[in-house]
């Protein structure tokens, strides 16, 4: 056992059942010994402590080129104290996305990172993060980055060379295959797709669905024939993707069959009146375009309408029929087929976003009795519109639901799928109704419950309210914890905001 499974070791059994720790070497051996007095828990916390500070400051380089190899001068001035301070117990914390937001403040100030932090930001154990703070190393971050091989594949792109790039699809994980055909289908959609094409037979399952899922990027009609293979694929993941990714082009044989096929099922009869009927017996290609059993639980027909119209676009409908979004919402209630036909519709906003559509199926969802669609299938329905939104649309939606003007999707769903950052008025509203809270409640579980969320998605302009103390009544004093949390955070993003300013 080596010095640092014995720490490992006390930690994990507890300090009653500890390990012999005299013969403990180095840095933690030394503060061990000389703090005999102090209780062995305070002992090996301490212990701990020096020894991670002594191995990010004192860490043999891996190699140093020459005696005259020196960092050169930065040219970037330092943060200020304070934000250094604010760093410093970012780092600690390891806070992901206040870290990216710090980054990404210094360097619209046009500041650079204190020397003493830089080991450690370096050491960042997620790529991404190191990304972020590239831009804020100074040249002596960017000089010292070399010196570690650990370091300096940080600020590298992945498989930025061409032949490296092959390389990795050829030999890499399937994480990194997938990163890679990613991103070179942003740069040559043709070169990714031969790839893809020339491995496609020995592929697993999984990773042919995630693999032409990636085709998603720079998507054009010259994809359509490996698209065909993924359409007849035997994994029905498989098939599902390719089958997303030929409804999004309108031209290929499946968009038109499925198109074909939906105009005969419905029909529209003026001035408002909604028809469905399926045809005796469906096309040779039908099962294979997604018209097969339907899972469990959901039934024939049901199944079909929703496979159909997932692959129209919505303006078809509104130019073909020339109704309005509303007008065939409204029609689509008086049938038999409604939650079918309104599911469809929705499914179908992945093929072109519609603020109009999105607005009437969430309106007509809302109205429906618990009998015609129950409460779950709802919710559900409404947030898969409500992830189609831009991000303001949907800040916009939540907001009214905040305010008690919308009820779908339930408030604590909405501002689960509000990006941040919130606009102002959401943030504004969202502080004024947690300072309301008297009682548990649903609404007080949903605003309490957004607490994380809330301490990196509010503005700038709501930080100074959101840093005033909030006492919570005693019936939600169990929140104190995440209420304290969520102020300590608030509280260091206002000190970014306050001293780098650009």
């Amino acid at each position: 056992m080596n010095e640092l499974d014995a720490l490992t070791r006390l930690a994990t059994l507890g300090t009653s059942r500890s390990p012999e720790l005299g013969a403990t070497a180095g840095v933690e051996g030394q503060v061990l010994r000389a703090l005999e007095d102090v209780p062995l828990e305070k002992r090996l916390l301490l212990a701990a402590g020096a020894r991670s500070v002594a191995r990010a400051a004192g860490r043999k380089l891996a190699r140093l080129e020459t005696r005259g190899d020196v960092a050169p001068t930065d040219t970037l001035p330092v943060c200020p104290p304070r934000v250094s301070a604010v760093l410093t117990e970012l780092l600690v914390s390891n806070d992901v996305e206040v870290l990216r937001e710090a980054f990404e403040l210094l360097a619209r100030a046009r500041r650079r990172l204190p020397p003493e932090l830089l080991p450690r930001v370096l050491g960042l154990a997620e790529r991404s993060l190191r990304v972020a703070a590239e831009p804020v190393l100074g040249e002596r971050g960017q000089w010292l980055a070399q010196r570690n091989p650990e370091w300096s594949s940080v600020a590298e792109a992945p498989a930025a060379d061409p032949a490296d790039a092959e390389r990795v699809w050829t030999e890499g994980t399937p994480e990194e295959r997938r990163a890679v055909l990613s991103q070179a289908r942003s740069t040559d959609p043709a070169r990714a797709r031969g790839w893809l094409q020339t491995t496609w037979a020995q592929e697993k399952a999984e990773h042919r669905a995630r693999f032409l899922a990636c085709l998603d990027v720079g998507l054009s009609p010259e994809d359509e024939p490996l698209l065909e293979l993924g359409r007849k694929d035997r994994a029905a993941a498989v098939r599902e993707v390719a089958r997303y990714l030929l409804a999004r082009l309108p031209e290929s044989a499946f968009a038109r069959r499925m198109l074909e096929r939906a105009r005969a099922v419905l029909t529209w009869e003026k001035p408002a009146t909604l028809r469905v009927r399926f045809p005796d017996k469906w096309d040779a290609e039908a099962e294979r375009d997604g018209l097969d059993k339907p899972p469990a639980g959901i039934g024939q027909s049901e199944h079909w309408l929703i496979r159909l119209l997932e692959a129209i676009p919505l303006s078809t409908w509104e130019t073909g029929f020339e109704a309005t979004p509303g007008q065939l919402v409204e029609a689509a209630a008086r049938t038999d087929h409604a939650i079918a036909l309104t599911e469809g519709w929705a499914q179908a906003l992945r093929l072109g976003v519609s603020s109009s559509w999105a607005m009437a199926l969430l309106g007509f969802w809302t109205r429906c009795e618990s009998k015609v669609l129950d409460a779950e299938r709802a919710q559900t329905l409404a947030i898969s519109v409500m992830e189609q939104l831009p991000p303001a649309e949907r800040a916009a939606r939540t907001l009214r639901i905040l305010r008690r003007a919308e009820s779908l999707p339930s408030l604590d769903r909405a501002l689960a799928v509000t990006p941040a950052p919130w606009p102002a008025d959401l943030g504004h509203a969202w502080l004024e109704s947690l300072r309301e809270l008297y009682d548990p409640s649903t609404r007080a579980t949903a605003l309490l419950g957004a607490l994380r969320k809330a301490s990196t998605a509010l503005p700038p302009q709501c930080l100074p309210n959101a840093v005033d103390p909030l006492v919570l009544p005693s019936p939600l004093q169990r929140w104190n914890a995440e209420m304290h949390r969520f102020q300590q955070t608030v509280s260091l993003r206002r000190i970014l905001y306050e001293e780098l300013k650009p």
